[in-house]
């Protein structure tokens, strides 16, 4: 529909409630932006009641401006969507927003998760709050392909399984083969879309070409080992332990058992010593173990029993699919430790490394992305310690090979140096890593 004929529609509105000739016509602007109704759909729609009319409108005019949009939509014959601008629903959520932004945004997700086209992540996409042309074009399709499915009554929110024909609809649209570009996916021009703004980000000339290097290995899914349980399985050991009968005991200080304790020690090898360790505490594999996986929700603590969760159960009957899940884990989680797992990971793609010989590199990059201490610059020590942290985290699951100092004791003198390299297995675990930085999806802390 052309802007004359929506301009002769918000006419129409005005003569039928001429107490909103002012809110009709800003109703009318915000909601086709000049270009007609094309612009107009469900999720854009409650976008603008639930979202920007609050945050941009003065509390005074929000009733108005709801009727407002009502009546302009009748006029175009949305009545279904004019319906929404009316709804108990529109009236509960600004109603949150009067309470405070905090509330209103927190109300808006709400409304919009159980709309029906608030657009499902899948394994094929994760949607990102930041999002490039290519994502944003392709969220726009998902959303009204839901809408359409709802107005035909194809997807009714609330119904039994409609999740799920939510996700099927997304999945089609993601995958279906694009005319222009001729047989592009969306999910293929998003994953290529973020790889590139990856390595535009780079802030160092060295970490530029470490992405370039390895992009085009990271624009399609990283294939899992033959044997994925195995290349995981200290996690799928926790995994079966916690999922025994009444879960996996647990000491006063909520410490695994001492027999479980050993049993992993031996298992896996992580013991050196004449005498087995008395408890966990002891033993930084098993407690990095089990954070990543209270972290990655596979686990949690009910008194003094350590259980599986309903997410670690499925993933425990699925081995690809959880080791798709750890491949994209860290030592422990945090941000800091996230840079440098993606920089050790990027230069061990390239081939054996020595750990001193790297330092100094990771120490510039380190400071060009911003990262500093509060007390100032990067040490050298900090920067050390740090690398030592992935390759610790991949060394729980055999990913490296590594090659020990050699030592003149006499003297002290260091003959060769500490040298890792990564296994095949391991550098499917590697590339699935990076490929979760780069292809994965970006967000603000908020919002």
């Amino acid at each position: 529909m052309s802007t004359e004929e929506v301009d002769a529609a918000a006419q129409r509105a005005w003569y039928r409630h001429p107490d909103l000739e002012m809110t009709i016509r800003a109703v009318a602007d915000a909601l086709t932006a000049g270009e007609g109704t094309d612009m107009i759909h469900q999720a854009a729609l409650q976008e603008f009641l639930w979202l920007r009319l609050p945050r941009h409108y003065p509390q005074r005019q929000w009733l108005a401006l709801a009727e407002s949009t009502a009546a302009f939509l009748e006029e175009l014959g949305e009545d279904r969507l004019a319906a929404i601008a009316l709804s108990e629903q529109t009236a509960t959520v600004l109603a949150a927003w009067a309470k405070g932004s905090a509330a209103g945004i927190e109300a808006f997700h709400r409304a919009q998760h159980s709309s029906g086209v608030d657009a499902p992540d899948t394994a094929v996409l994760q949607w990102g709050s930041i999002m490039g042309r290519e994502e944003a074009t392709a969220l726009d399709a998902v959303e009204r392909a839901l809408g359409r499915a709802i107005s035909s009554g194809k997807l009714i929110p609330g119904a039994p399984r409609w999740r799920l024909a939510a996700l099927a609809i997304t999945e089609a649209v993601l995958t279906r083969p694009l005319d222009i570009p001729p047989g592009q996916t969306f999910a293929g021009l998003i994953t290529t879309e973020r790889v590139s703004s990856w390595i535009e980000s780079s802030t160092h000339p060295l970490l530029s070409d470490w992405r370039s290097g390895v992009a085009n290995r990271l624009l399609n899914p990283i294939e899992p080992p033959v044997d994925p349980a195995a290349a995981i399985g200290p996690i799928g050991w926790l995994l079966a332990l916690a999922a025994g009968p009444g879960g996996a005991a647990l000491t006063q200080s909520n410490y695994l058992a001492r027999d479980a304790v050993v049993d992993a020690v031996e298992r896996f090898g992580w013991w050196d010593r004449d005498q087995l360790p008395r408890s966990e505490a002891e033993v930084h594999e098993l407690r990095t173990v089990r954070g990543a996986a209270a972290r990655l929700r596979l686990v949690r603590r009910r008194a003094h029993r350590l259980h599986t969760t309903a997410r670690g159960s499925k993933l425990l009957a699925e081995p690809a699919e959880l080791w798709g899940v750890v491949a994209c884990e860290s030592e422990d989680g945090e941000e800091f430790t996230k840079m440098v797992t993606e920089l050790v990971g990027l230069r061990l793609v390239l081939g054996q490394l020595e750990q001193e010989e790297i330092v100094d590199d990771i120490g510039s990059i380190l400071s060009s992305q911003g990262w500093s201490t509060d007390s100032g610059p990067l040490t050298t020590g900090i920067v050390h310690s740090a690398i030592w942290r992935p390759l610790r985290w991949w060394s729980l699951f055999s990913a490296t090979n590594e090659l020990e100092s050699t030592w003149e004791w006499e003297s002290s003198r260091r003959l060769t140096p500490h040298a890792v390299s990564l296994r095949p297995d391991g550098e499917r675990m590697v590339l699935a890593y990076l490929r979760s930085r780069a292809a994965g999806p970006r967000h603000r802390p908020y919002l």
